[in-house]
């Protein structure tokens, strides 16, 4: 199988296209787990007020 510059080219783009993915999934998750222990915290807060 030759290898050209077309193919290096399609799998450079592929691992930069995954990495783009993958921050935007660690992005997510960091943003989920921020939103969820403000959640908790408020919940704890409502819940020893109430």
């Amino acid at each position: 199988m030759k290898l050209d510059k077309g193919w290096w080219r399609t799998v450079r783009y592929a691992i930069k296209e995954e990495r783009r993915t993958a921050r935007l999934i660690s992005i997510l998750v960091t943003v989920g787990v921020i939103a969820g222990a403000l959640m908790v915290i408020g919940n704890g807060v409502t819940v020893t007020i109430g």
